[in-house]
């Protein structure tokens, strides 16, 4: 799955790699700190309701897509 597949920039084609949701989400906001400064401080700022809202709407992607 690409960074842009996760909700990053839309010209992202990092790929973004794990074997759970969470080890996706863990490896992708790496991805972000190094290489999106401005969305790596908006997911900075986020409430745990909103970090756990973005998981519960990403587990259905991480389902979804074909295994790497």
């Amino acid at each position: 799955m690409t960074c842009a597949q996760m909700g990053g920039p839309a010209e992202c084609n990092f790929v973004v790699t794990g074997e759970t949701a969470e080890e996706m989400a863990k490896n992708g906001g790496e991805h972000v700190m190094q290489s999106h400064p401005d969305i790596a401080e908006q997911m900075k700022n986020m409430t745990p309701e909103q970090n756990a809202q973005w998981m519960a709407d990403f587990q259905p992607k991480f389902d979804a897509a074909p295994e790497m």
